[in-house]
């Protein structure tokens, strides 16, 4: 509905043009100012409140811009001269982006001719409006144009009748020219089409925002379109003109600059031209086409230029109105008229829409307007459907306005955009909110509404690209980063860092995506041009573990290429200094990488890395140029996870003992840049260790320390004499074992310090290595051993350091209190003790072994010691050691110990035994079946979790680890993460390990209907199921004593209840220790050989315990 009207009249009182304004209800809102030479067209702008206009001037004829209240608002100088043209119409399109001006030739109309018809398509960009596009219809009646108007839904479409009844369409769509070389020798040049010049700017060597560029080849006409070359120069470029001529720019080997190459500020001056230039090689005509097809303006559509003598492109066929036909034409140089000619025709059965080549194979894709996509072969003028690598014939679902052909996941797709922003690979929509896209040589990127770049790696399967819309991180997105609202891609760099983006307003920004960041380090890794890597580094801030990370064998193999090429010290010690044990491509760069972290048992076992890399490189310096490096070499040396300080300061030493010219710096300077990297008191105590004071007091200078405090320590030291003096200052130092060492040769005069050293910082294993065996400091520091042993309750070792030391009454004492009962009697035996004496203490060692449940040693001793055959036989018969207690009975002739205590003890222990046996089968068949009900209370209450749609997390605490080996997790999520790759380098939680070991205690309680039930019921029954293998031995012995003496019932009885107790054990396992399936691989499998402890760690630690079934064999006994 209008809402306001715009009239444009001529005052009666003063002649000139004047515009109105008026409101709906016809009240007059304003007028403009009076315009001198303001013409009749207008056109108000459809999204803003801009009127447009014509005005002739008296030197030009410009396009004028009023404001709603009359104000002047800009303009824009038509290309003709002051009386050429008349205008007969200015028309906005629906988006108002567009402004077209129609226009007739002046002068023949005045000498009674048909005059020439134009329509000129003008677009505003950075303030600056550029004739795009130029239609020149002939003086002829039949095809002057004689109505121009835009489409009111489609926002680039344009219908024009002429005179004779001829009815053109025309659409049009946005797109962004750029050279496509893959190299690093192309200079990605972008061009913009403005009237009759073509600015061009090389982004590889500058970003220049238009109108402003590098500098524009002006044409004697207006352009229309140009393509740049598919061949081997991909910058050269062919320009298509109003005439239908093409003009050719090649980049030779020609310091001459061509006469139509103007320069901007951006591309050099007067005095000095700052990037390479093409020359014009000519302007050829089209040879070969109907004369129907030359009648219209714009029939050459779709420029494309294959090789360098190849040019494809497609024209409507004028006879049926209803396809395209694409044309071949190759550049014929021999005859005098040089010309392209055409040499093939290929009919198409609808229009062409979009027409794209593969910078890699050389195929041309061919899409018509209902999205069917065709391959042309231009060496035999075939055109077959575009099959995918399924064999389906492939047709987009929607028309796309920009079009590519790359390669992804190894199979060539047609990438395609269409005008509301859907992004389609092949016929599978990626993205429904992608604004533009380019392709880069490993990467996909995308701009979305959701102003965000996105990098996409090519190598990814074509099926398992995700769908970008929701605006969320994918694991197939090498990486996401935000970007200025409405940025549009203008061009990618190739072999290099450079996006360019333009935004909404024109002007242009240049980001570095880390995924082409990435993507060029390792490059230059791989090529080993390590200078090119690390000033990208240093640029983008990257890690310069990278350097190593990358390939650790590559760069070992090449350090000197690396020195070589850095060549910097400076550079070199930052490398140096910058390393650190994690590597970068694991715990950083894991997207450009996808490397599995090492678990962590490997890397304790690997040498460390920082040590690796600062030794090849000190090894490489010194080899290289071991003056120029002194610094880098100091490097390497501190930076060590042990840093060979020693080493460090040897070197500065030698700087001061051997001055040379030859060297890069001196020993002072050498030694304020160790000092800058170490702590000067650390190096006040290396130097010292040294034992070198001109070297201490060389550091001490460049310290805060008062002289008053270390000039009279070291005054003392020099007084000493060697080497106790050294030992004073290993002792000073606190390296004892250097002070150990030392005062180890200073004489029975120092032995007392020796002794207090060694007792202050245990050193009793390395003292021994210090003296001969046979001296008495040995026996002495032998002593001191075991009485520090016996301090630990170390008896066992206690003794042997006593019997080294010559001590036999320690050593038995130490022996007795260990029950070592062989040594002991061999020390009585050195001792010389009378048999009386031997008689007490084998008693008394055997009251101690039998305490110990050590009854076999006990009888031993008894028997051999101390001749009591009867206590030896009742010690064996209290430890069920049937047979060994008939065998001492039948030898000694005590048979009458079988009535009197043999048979009663068979009856009691077998007893005993019925009884556990009894008691542990009850508990087991108790905690069994609590665990039947706990699990099915458990599966229920996860069934009823998951049916009410509950979220994951909200009450986890439900469901134990083992329970979900019942069934599927409550959970599941399309896009999943590798915790093993996530938890490896995580920090300890801020619990206190004795609150851990409490949680893990409640853990394992036997609670009714506590959290953990289901596992304290498995622990609790792993207990009884080893105790009952345990007790295998001991009922074997019993059964065959029984048998033996005629007790075969209670034989029998015992041995049935233990088989059926094994059964029972046999039949539960599968249903108390579940098959695991293949998705819960990671919750722990409990056996019945598995501890409580190992069911623990291995539910803290995440792993897995495997099942161990019980290996005893049942002991039968057949009557």
């Amino acid at each position: 509905m209008v809402s306001v009207l715009l009239v444009g009249t001529i005052s009666p009182d003063t002649g000139s043009r004047k515009m109105r304004v008026w409101s709906r209800d016809c009240v007059h809102q304003s007028t403009s100012e009076n315009i001198a030479g303001i013409e009749q067209a207008l056109a108000w702008k459809p999204s803003g409140s801009l009127i447009a206009s014509t005005i002739r001037r008296p030197n030009k004829h410009e396009v004028i811009f009023f404001e709603k209240n009359g104000l002047h608002h800009g303009e824009f100088t038509l290309p003709f001269g002051v009386k050429d043209v008349k205008v007969k119409e200015v028309l906005w399109n629906m988006e108002s982006t567009v402004l077209a001006v129609w226009c007739e030739d002046l002068q023949e109309e005045e000498a009674n001719k048909v005059p020439k018809s134009y329509v000129q398509l003008w677009t505003c960009g950075n303030y600056h409006w550029y004739l795009k596009q130029s239609l020149h219809f002939n003086g002829l009646e039949k095809e002057r144009v004689v109505a121009v108007e835009w489409d009111p839904e489609q926002a680039y479409r344009l219908h024009i009748i002429c005179g004779g009844g001829k009815y053109l369409q025309y659409t049009w769509s946005w797109a962004t020219i750029s050279s496509t070389g893959k190299s690093e020798d192309d200079p990605t040049i972008v061009s913009v089409i403005d009237g009759d010049r073509v600015l061009m700017t090389p982004t590889r060597d500058m970003v220049v925002p238009p109108p402003m560029s590098a500098y524009y080849i002006h044409l004697p006409c207006t352009v229309n379109s140009l393509a740049f070359c598919q061949g081997t120069q991909t910058h050269d470029v062919a320009i298509l003109t109003v005439d239908n001529k093409i003009a050719l720019y090649k980049f030779q080997d020609n310091k001459d600059v061509d006469r139509s190459i103007k320069f901007d500020a951006a591309g050099g001056n007067m005095f000095s031209v700052c990037c390479k230039t093409p020359t014009c090689t000519g302007i050829f005509r089209i040879k070969g086409q109907p004369e129907d097809q030359t009648r219209y303006p714009l029939m050459i559509q779709h420029l494309t230029w294959l090789k360098d003598d190849l040019m494809i492109f497609s024209c409507t066929d004028t006879q049926t109105g209803q396809n395209s036909v694409i044309m071949t034409a190759e550049l014929e140089t021999m005859d005098e008229d040089k010309c392209f000619v055409i040499k093939s025709r290929t009919p198409v059965e609808s229009f062409i829409y979009k027409m794209a080549v593969s910078c890699e194979t050389g195929h041309v894709a061919v899409q018509l307007i209902d999205g069917t996509v065709l391959k042309f072969n231009p060496a035999n003028e075939m055109i077959m459907p575009w099959e995918t690598s399924g064999g389906m014939e492939l047709h987009l679902p929607l028309p796309c306005t920009q079009m590519s052909v790359c390669n992804i996941g190894g199979e060539e797709v047609v990438i395609g955009l269409t005008e509301r922003y859907r992004f389609y690979v092949n016929d599978i929509e990626v993205a429904s909110n992608c604004t533009s896209f380019a392709v880069h040589d490993e990467f996909l990127l995308l701009t979305t509404l959701t102003h965000t770049c996105r990098c996409i790696c090519r190598k990814t399967k074509v099926n398992v690209l995700p769908t970008l819309s929701d605006g969320k991180a994918h694991p197939f997105d090498e990486s996401i980063r935000r970007v200025e609202r409405g940025s549009r891609i203008v061009c990618v760099v190739p072999d290099d860092t450079k996006l360019v983006l333009q935004m909404p307003r024109g002007n242009l920004e240049t980001i570095h995506p880390r995924a082409l960041v990435l993507s060029a380090v390792r490059k230059r890794l791989d090529k080993l041009q390590f200078k090119d890597a690390m000033v990208i580094m240093r640029k983008h801030r990257i890690n310069l573990n990278l350097i190593y990370d990358h390939s650790p064998e590559n760069f070992l193999n090449n350090v000197e290429t690396f020195v070589n090429q850095i060549s910097s010290v400076n550079q070199i010690n930052l490398f140096l200094t910058d390393l650190q044990e994690e590597d970068v491509t694991v715990i950083m760069y894991t997207a450009a990488y996808d490397r599995n972290p090492d678990t962590l048992d490997d890397t304790q076992d690997k040498p460390s890395k920082i040590d690796i890399v600062c030794d090849a490189v000190r090894h490489a310096l010194k080899n290289i140029d071991e003056n120029k490096y002194l610094l880098s070499i100091l490097t390497a040396y501190v930076k060590k996870t042990t840093p060979e300080l020693e080493s460090a300061l040897l070197l500065v030493k030698h700087l001061r003992d051997h001055p040379s010219d030859s060297h890069a710096v001196n020993a002072e300077e050498t030694l304020k840049y160790l000092l800058f990297l170490v702590d000067v008191n650390q190096m006040f105590d290396v130097a010292l260790g040294t034992y070198d004071f001109d070297l201490v007091l060389l550091v001490a200078e460049k310290s805060h320390k008062d002289p008053k405090e270390y000039i009279p320590f070291l005054n003392n030291l020099r007084r000493l004499k060697e080497p106790y003096k050294n030992f004073v200052i290993e002792k000073h130092l606190k390296r004892y074992d250097k002070a150990l060492q030392h005062v180890s040769k200073c004489g029975d005069e120092h032995f007392p310090e020796c002794i207090s050293l060694v007792q202050e910082h245990k050193l009793y294993t390395e003292s021994l290595l210090l003296f001969p065996v046979s001296s008495q400091h040995y026996k002495d520091l032998s002593k001191l051993y075991g009485d520090y042993l016996v301090e630990k309750r170390r008896h066992d070792e206690a003794g042997i350091m006593y019997i080294k030391a010559e001590e036999w009454k320690l050593a038995l004492d130490a022996f007795t209190d260990c029950c070592n009962w062989r040594q002991v009697f061999c020390m009585t035996a050195k001792l010389k003790y009378q048999t009386d004496t031997e008689t007490d203490i084998a008693r008394k060692l055997a009251a101690e072994l039998k305490s110990k449940r050590q009854h076999s040693d006990a009888a031993q001793v008894l028997l051999q010691y101390a001749n009591d055959v009867e206590e030896a036989i009742v010690c064996l018969i209290e430890g069920c050691q049937w047979d060994e207690a008939l065998r001492v009975m039948y030898k000694h002739n005590r048979t009458d110990f079988i009535e009197t205590d043999l048979k009663s003890a068979l009856v009691d222990n077998y007893e005993t035994m019925l009884e556990s046996l009894v008691s542990m089968q009850a508990e087991f068949e108790k905690y069994r079946s609590r665990l039947k009900v706990v699990r099915v209370e458990k599966e229920k209450a996860r069934i009823e979790f998951m049916e009410s749609g509950g979220v994951a997390g909200a009450d986890s605490d439900l469901f134990s680890d083992t329970s979900s080996a019942t069934g599927e997790s409550i959970q599941s999520s399309q896009y999943t993460v590798d915790s093993s790759r996530s938890t490896v380098y995580s920090k300890i939680s801020g619990r206190s390990a004795k609150n851990q070991r409490k949680a893990d205690h409640k853990r394992w309680k036997l609670k009714e209907g506590s959290q953990f039930e289901d596992l304290a019921l498995i622990a609790a029954m792993s207990k009884l199921i080893k105790a009952v293998d345990e007790m295998k031995n001991e009922m074997n012995m019993l059964l065959k004593a029984l048998v033996q003496f005629h007790y075969d019932e209670k034989a029998k009885e015992l041995q049935t209840k233990y088989d059926k107790f094994l059964t029972l054990i046999e039949k539960s396992i599968p249903e108390v220790w579940l098959q695991e399936t293949e998705e819960s691989t990671t919750q722990p499998v409990l056996g019945p050989m598995t501890t409580a402890n190992s069911i623990a760690q291995a539910v803290q630690k995440g792993a897995t315990v495997k099942s161990q079934e019980t290996q005893g064999k049942r002991h039968t006994c057949y009557m």
